[in-house]
């Protein structure tokens, strides 16, 4: 009798603790995903239209892209590779350099900053289960460099610094998970298609 009730203490205590952990795993989870979901703007230096769509472009025969990253596997290298090729779509790509450069060329550098995880104030969003509001500034993200050359050599240059804050609360966190637009990829396209107005090319 002894050995039985024994027997449903400890199972009814391992029952109780797995219970527990649950809910921790669950409080956890739940801080984390309010930690990284907010509401997020994104500011370019210089100021750019998103929806900009120029009367005239730039004709490009060629163009050459190069990521740096932190990421191995950048999916934003991927996306915005994509995103070039449907702007210029009749444009070769020299990135390897064993073809000869048909001019005019683009050359396109794109830089991806690690965002150094949530900002303290956000941890104490998750920690109060997104009661606390938070603000987090995360400057220079990612940075765009275009660069025009013809068969003079080099044409214009511009370059564009994308920088973040994020507003993290209870409160957003629906708005968070409905958003699918990928501003930086938003941004990188008009800031292409800004650079790619037809322009007189200035020397050196």
């Amino acid at each position: 009798m002894n050995a039985q009730l024994n027997k449903y203490r400890t199972t009814n205590s391992q029952g109780k603790l797995r219970m527990r952990h649950s809910i921790i795993n669950s409080l956890i989870a739940v801080s984390f995903a309010i930690t990284c979901s907010g509401c997020t703007s994104y500011t370019s230096k210089p100021p750019i239209n998103e929806h900009f769509e120029p009367r005239t472009k730039e004709t490009i025969s060629s163009f050459t892209y190069k990521m740096d990253s932190a990421w191995k596997n950048s999916r934003f290298a991927k996306s915005a590779y994509e995103a070039t090729q449907k702007i210029i779509p009749n444009a070769q790509d020299n990135s390897s350099r064993l073809i000869a450069p048909r001019f005019p060329e683009l050359e396109i550098k794109i830089s991806e900053a690690p965002s150094g995880g949530a900002c303290v104030q956000e941890y104490l969003t998750g920690l109060s289960l997104g009661l606390i509001p938070s603000w987090c500034t995360r400057p220079n993200l990612f940075r765009f460099d275009f660069t025009l050359n013809n068969s003079h050599g080099f044409c214009r240059q511009k370059s564009y610094s994308i920088s973040s804050i994020s507003f993290s609360h209870l409160a957003v966190i629906p708005f968070a998970l409905l958003s699918t637009e990928s501003k930086p990829l938003t941004i990188y396209q008009a800031a292409l298609k800004d650079f790619l107005q037809e322009g007189q090319c200035t020397t050196r």
